[in-house]
């Protein structure tokens, strides 16, 4: 849990004066009532009394929503254990309701206004109440789900709840999803989520509630649904990056070297920084006593050697990683073997990229290093090594 106090919940000093500060406003708004418009405003008090429990359980849900945000934010556990939602409306407002409704029915003295009290109030204990056990017994599974996806759009899974529940999943975050249908037995449900980022989903948070029969309060608690296979979530494509050439001074035979014999010749020129060690032509380097290359018109089959190196701050690693996803991409799409460097969970892999599914898929297992290589403050970078 994080230690800011912006994520933490309402201490219980504070949530017992809020209760009671409501509490005190309904009594105060029964008998200004009372005062103002006689002991038999009926159908003023229990107006009073619901438009209270309403504007309680909207101001409530907000702030519950604003809440379970920062909450989200700050890293804080799951909520497993069962909890009421957006409590405090519901709660407060069906007892204002009922102190108003019996200020009218002790100033009227009639047996029938008594009568609908006591089943309003039966009412509103079930509503508050009942949603509690359903909310504990509700489960959920995941029968299929996507294997790729891409960070900020939506990814669509399929699950099985066990009742008519609300399914709101957390972490990715996604939509209020209902899972309608009879009293019993189980229904199929597409929910969908959109991660916010890139990485590997192997389990869906998920908060299950139920407001059953009556819809006053909402009991919830929340829930890991394994994913029936990992969901490989690439980074967005960002803006790509130049790639710029270094000196091919790689000993002997190294496997990130590809053969180059695409492209018509076009001659033989003086060799430059950058040109490739293989490209030297010994012939016309003897006869002009100066190292000369051999020159073609495209080598679309040189690699590119990239070097994926993601810095151990969140926001820079995304930023550097959509990057090399829009560099690489590119390169691809130009036809060009690309060889990509990255530091993934079973160690620091080097091969070819197939193709752009899986570019995504070797960035979103990418990692960060233990601790920043880089000495002058420069936590990661992409570094290329293309030759042209």
């Amino acid at each position: 849990m994080s230690p800011s106090d912006a994520g933490r919940e309402p201490s219980a000093g504070r949530t017992a004066a809020a209760v009671t500060a409501g509490l005190v406003g309904g009594v105060a708004g029964v008998a200004i009532t009372r005062a103002i418009f006689g002991p038999g405003a009926l159908l003023i008090g229990a107006g009073i009394g619901l438009a209270v429990m309403v504007s309680g359980m909207v101001l409530s849900w907000e702030l519950s929503m604003a809440r379970r945000r920062r909450s989200a934010s700050s890293g804080r556990r799951l909520r497993k254990r069962l909890h009421p939602v957006a409590w405090f409306g519901p709660v407060v407002g069906s007892a204002v309701a009922m102190l108003a409704w019996a200020g009218v029915a002790h100033s009227s003295g009639s047996g029938w206004v008594q009568a609908v009290g006591a089943l309003l109030a039966a009412v509103l204990l079930i509503g508050l109440v009942t949603p509690a056990f359903p909310a504990h017994g509700a489960t959920v599974t995941c029968t299929a789900s996507p294997s790729d996806g891409e960070a900020g759009r939506t990814a669509t899974v399929t699950l099985v709840a066990s009742g008519p529940i609300r399914i709101h999943p957390l972490v990715p975050a996604g939509p209020v999803t209902r899972a309608e249908g009879p009293p019993h037995g189980s229904r199929r449900v597409e929910v969908d989520v959109v991660p916010d980022r890139r990485g590997v989903v192997g389990t869906l948070t998920v908060e299950v509630a139920s407001s059953a029969p009556f819809g006053i309060l909402w009991w919830a608690r929340e829930i890991e649904v394994p994913l029936p296979r990992p969901l490989h979530v690439a980074p967005r494509f960002g803006q790509a990056g130049r790639l710029g050439s270094e000196l091919d001074h790689p000993p002997g035979d190294s496997p990130t070297r590809a053969p180059s014999t695409a492209g018509e010749p076009r001659g033989v020129r003086p060799y430059q920084p950058g040109d490739a060690r293989r490209s030297v032509h010994w012939p016309a380097t003897s006869h002009t006593g100066m190292l000369m290359v051999r020159e073609t018109e495209h080598r679309i089959d040189d690699p590119l050697v990239m070097d994926v190196r993601l810095p151990s701050d969140p926001l820079e690693a995304e930023a550097v990683s959509e990057r090399a996803m829009a560099t690489v991409g590119r390169e691809l799409a130009r036809g060009r073997t690309v060889i990509l460097g990255t530091l993934e969970p079973e160690g620091h892999v080097t091969r070819p990229v197939l193709d752009r599914v899986d570019l995504g898929r070797r960035l979103a297992r990418a990692l960060s290093p233990p601790t920043s290589p880089s000495p002058s403050g420069g936590t990661g970078r992409s570094t290329p090594r293309g030759r042209r």
